[in-house]
């Protein structure tokens, strides 16, 4: 309904790690670059990716893991590390597609390690939401860090967080020493959230202009280029213009939508800092 009034096939501004409406930012290819840099050329351990909430996190583990599993490496995704040691373990070798997985420990990393050898890369586990790790599940991924040969790493492990998951490593300088490569996923310039609204749409069939100059400065004040924000503010704004029966979403409702998502006291908090 909304989206046939706005001329679109489908929903712009969905909160999902849907990688045709992946916008390339600055940040995003840096990180990318160097996540598939260290795994492809370095062979290095550990990479710790750190963000702010909505900040893309999870859209450039899925992204990483589309290209990496199109080169032909193995990979396994974990989107909610709340397992014991041994569960992390069974749901690594689940999500790398294996069967009939063992009960133990000690059989889980046997059919883990027989499976890693066989194949002709490097596997690779992504861990989304990392900063809800338990100081055990840490020292589980240091030790699976040691699954190699006398020539080559067998697994490379990949942790995608929020800010406090670099406190909780700090405090553990046994994980600490592993880390190869760390970066910090910063938020979009104001150019780049344009952009970004703008390849959004194209994507979902628009094909003339929604939002104004003006709304898109507005929305990147207020959201402060965090992407998972920019979308709560347009899908909103999208709403709202429907309602009212607009042609265009312009600065206005673009306040209005903000104030009713009480968006302005964390613009003065953003400001304060």
């Amino acid at each position: 309904m909304i989206e046939e009034y706005w001329g679109l096939k489908e929903k712009p501004f969905s909160n999902t790690p849907d990688t045709r409406f992946l916008y390339r930012t600055g940040e995003f290819e840096e990180a990318l670059a160097r996540l598939l840099y260290n795994i492809k050329e370095i062979g290095g351990g550990l990479t710790v990716i750190t963000g702010e909430i909505g900040s893309g996190k999870t859209f450039l583990a899925f992204a990483l893991m589309e290209k990496l599993k199109e080169e032909g490496y193995p990979v396994a995704l974990i989107t909610n590390p709340t397992f014991s040691p041994t569960g992390l373990l069974r749901e690594m070798a689940y999500s790398f597609g294996l069967e009939k997985v063992p009960r133990y420990r000690m059989q889980i990393l046997k059919l883990l390690r027989e499976f890693l050898e066989k194949n002709g890369k490097v596997g690779v586990l992504i861990i989304d939401e990392a900063q809800i790790l338990k100081p055990s599940l840490l020292e589980e991924i240091r030790l699976l860090l040691n699954l190699e040969t006398p020539k080559t790493k067998l697994l490379q492990i990949v942790l995608f967080g929020q800010p406090e998951l670099k406190k909780k490593i700090n405090r553990m300088p046994q994980v600490r020493q592993r880390i190869n490569v760390r970066y910090h996923l910063g938020p979009m310039d104001e150019e780049e959230t344009e952009g970004y609204i703008l390849h959004r749409l194209k994507v979902a069939g628009c094909t003339r202009r929604i939002f104004t100059v003006d709304a898109i400065k507005e929305i990147h004040r207020y959201s402060g280029g965090i992407p998972r924000v920019v979308n709560n503010l347009a899908q909103n704004a999208l709403f709202v213009g429907y309602v009212q029966e607009k042609n265009e979403i312009d600065a206005e409702i673009i306040k209005d939508v903000a104030a009713d998502l009480e968006m302005e006291e964390e613009e003065r908090r953003r400001k304060g800092r």
